[in-house]
């Protein structure tokens, strides 16, 4: 249960980063706005994200290392409606993470238990909840992640394989954020920019389905030094998943486990 809950709790501060090895690419002149505008434009204009994830956590205090993967579906936030997402670990172990943007199910089959929050004062749509602009919710901001944090390019600005690497800054303080990393898509970037700066021109390409969620990987790191590393890929953008897809209904003889919520 334990292990669970770490895993749990790395998955919920962020979404992790990798560096690819690659021949060494151009330089090319792309600014930093070009960089923020393809990730913020791209997901405020997603209906819907399904990709592979590869997440990789890191204990400061003693170098523990965790690793998982599984599939990710996600339906971003809306002036209307919720952050929803879901999270079905296949290995180490199978677990399920899913939330409807009201409520967050934390579910390992091993224990025969779930946890069940009130999630709804974190994940509700933009213009709801107390908490709606806080850095933690990083899900639920990525389509405006430049006003909740400071974004500059990283010392080495581009990785091995030319995609561009962005720290990031919470501009208030963060309890679970000290800083982060994000990795987007280099090809993504300059379609982008080649295109006028018209983001539906490029999100819209069959035949690059990535171009609609160019996040390749993210790494956060905690304040006291823990870092979460998730990489993405197999991306499949705007396949319509049903809310359904979204809500959990716990199993026969599963005990339900209701933490405080905090407020």
């Amino acid at each position: 249960m334990k292990r669970f809950c770490m895993v749990a709790a790395a998955l919920l501060l962020a979404l992790g980063t990798g560096f690819a090895e690659a021949a060494t690419l151009p330089r090319v002149n792309v600014g930093l706005n070009d960089v923020i505008d393809t990730l913020e434009k791209s997901y405020r204009s997603l209906n819907d994200v399904t990709a592979d994830f590869f997440q990789r956590s890191t204990l400061a205090s003693s170098r523990r290392e965790m690793r998982a993967e599984g599939q990710m579906f996600l339906k971003p936030p809306t002036s209307s409606s919720p952050l929803m997402f879901r999270f079905d670990y296949f290995r180490p172990l199978t677990q399920e993470i899913v939330c409807d943007g009201r409520t967050m199910w934390m579910y390992l089959p091993e224990n025969r238990q779930v946890i069940q929050s009130d999630v709804s004062f974190f994940f509700g749509p933009f213009s709801a909840g107390q908490y709606s602009n806080q850095p933690v919710n990083f899900l639920q901001g990525m389509g405006r992640f430049s006003k909740d944090f400071l974004t500059v390019f990283s010392s080495q600005q581009q990785d091995m394989a030319g995609n561009y690497v962005l720290e990031l800054t919470p501009r208030r303080s963060s309890v679970t954020i000290a800083k982060m990393y994000l990795v987007i898509h280099r090809e993504a970037v300059l379609a982008y920019v080649q295109n006028n700066r018209d983001i539906t021109r490029i999100i819209n390409d069959p035949r690059r389905p990535e171009f609609a969620f160019p996040l390749l990987s993210s790494t956060v790191i905690d304040p006291k030094g823990n870092t979460t590393i998730m990489e993405f890929s197999n991306v499949r953008a705007n396949s319509r998943l049903m809310d359904g897809m979204f809500t959990f209904t716990v199993p026969a003889g599963v005990e339900v486990v209701r933490p405080p919520t905090g407020r």
